[in-house]
């Protein structure tokens, strides 16, 4: 079995150029999860896929719509790990630094996280079983950069060879094969 891991082609949304409350974090990042892509790169194997699997989130359908010409089912497990302000105080800080911290919280399971990262371990993991139990040898899968890389390392542990990588280039493809 093949499978094509693709982090989403890049967003049409700018980052603020202030510093935001944690209010103003929230709205930033609905409004990211809604944007569009910007323009669809070309990939070399657009046609060799048998099926595409792709978060059901607006950026990985457009993405896995301009990638393959296959059988494609959305499906919220390959949704990136859900980002929201680690605080609820007044203060207001750079749109990297809600992030970092935000991304930090998850690692460490923090209360703020709407998912904790044994909550996505079980879904990368979950997911892995799925496309194992699939008849079909040529699988591409469309996600989001930090999810992807859950899923690698979760593939990696359950048989799959494969580069796993720290940071998914948007459009970027790797393969996996078991």
């Amino acid at each position: 079995m093949q499978l094509g891991l693709v982090r989403h082609f890049n967003v049409n949304h700018q980052k603020p150029s202030r510093w935001l409350t944690a209010d103003q974090f929230r709205q930033w990042v609905k409004h990211y999860d809604e944007a569009p892509i910007g323009q669809a790169e070309n990939l070399e194997g657009k046609l060799d896929w048998e099926l595409c699997f792709t978060s059901d989130l607006s950026r990985a359908v457009q993405t896995a719509k301009s990638l393959c010409n296959c059988e494609m089912i959305e499906t919220p497990l390959l949704r990136e790990i859900p980002l929201t302000a680690f605080s609820q105080k007044k203060c207001k800080l750079p749109l990297a630094l809600w992030t970092l911290c935000g991304r930090v919280a998850w690692f460490y399971s923090h209360s703020s996280q709407e998912e904790t990262r044994k909550d996505t371990i079980r879904r990368a993991e979950e997911f892995i079983e799925f496309i194992k139990s699939s008849s079909k040898n040529r699988i591409l899968i469309v996600s989001h950069g930090f999810f992807l890389m859950e899923l690698s390392r979760a593939l990696v542990k359950a048989g799959f060879t494969g580069k796993n990588k720290w940071h998914y280039k948007n459009g970027e493809l790797l393969l996996f094969e078991k």
